[in-house]
């Protein structure tokens, strides 16, 4: 009898953190850094130096702003489900992305190939290593760094890349031909703020061509 109650507390303390696991919230910090050329030098103070993911379950937002510009992707998981809320002092647009149309948003619409090197690094206090990753598309590579010491809810930046290597804790992208890395650089668990999930009024609903075909400068 005593050994089945000490089982029982055991079970009840053991199920407990498990609940507790599962409803973990927070936000994850991100820096971003370009490596532009000299020509477009210029353009360094309009891009977003950071960005931020708010989580909760499977639900993630992505933010990144730079003045009165602001990108924020809303993805779930479980549905596929992801939203591109673009906003500026001129206008606000809401498009919505169907699974088969994601890939258009991606660095490299056809994936990438992996290889793994011998370097290991302590990215924001997690210990990591460095795989090479080579665009199936152009053939362009890169790197990118995982931790398997860290469990975090995929979200935007991430969504490229496989992620049974581990966690994607720093990677560089070409975008447009220009480097791109982001860098983790903090984990917080806390209350997300209240509404991040959701769409504010005033969003102009386009299709994914719609947007793709307005006029540069809209």
């Amino acid at each position: 009898m005593y050994k089945i109650s000490i089982a029982a507390i055991l079970f009840a303390v053991v199920f407990s953190a498990c609940q507790k696991a599962a409803i973990k919230q927070g936000k994850i910090i991100y820096d971003i850094s370009y490596q532009l050329p000299d020509s477009l030098s210029r353009y360094a103070a309009y891009l977003p130096k950071q960005a931020v993911v708010y989580f909760k379950g499977d639900s993630t937002v992505t933010v990144q702003q730079q003045g009165d510009e602001a990108t924020t992707v809303i993805s779930y998981q479980p549905t596929s489900f992801l939203r591109v809320l673009l906003h500026s002092s001129a206008a606000s647009y809401q498009i919505d992305y169907p699974k088969s149309e994601q890939s258009q948003l991606l660095p490299a619409p056809l994936g990438y190939h992996y290889t793994s090197k011998k370097d290991s690094a302590t990215i924001a206090g997690y210990r990591a290593l460095k795989f090479e990753i080579e665009d199936k598309g152009t053939g362009l590579t890169s790197e990118i760094w995982y931790s398997k010491k860290l469990h975090i809810p995929g979200n935007y930046l991430t969504m490229p890349f496989d992620t049974t290597y581990g966690v994607p804790v720093e990677f560089t992208t070409k975008q447009n031909e220009i480097p791109v890395k982001t860098t983790l650089k903090e984990i917080k668990l806390e209350q997300v703020p209240d509404g991040v999930f959701s769409t504010p009024a005033g969003y102009r609903k386009l299709t994914p061509q719609q947007f793709k075909d307005m006029p540069v400068g809209n």
